[in-house]
């Protein structure tokens, strides 16, 4: 894998991390 890919691939991990960390965030407030 190139260092494009391998660098595209790590931003859309910490993309789909962001996401769910937003979901849980938004469904449960009191955790955090």
């Amino acid at each position: 894998m190139t260092a494009g890919g391998t660098l595209s691939v790590i931003l859309i991990a910490i993309a789909a991390a962001l996401v769910i960390y937003l979901l849980i965030a938004l469904l449960d407030p009191e955790r955090f």
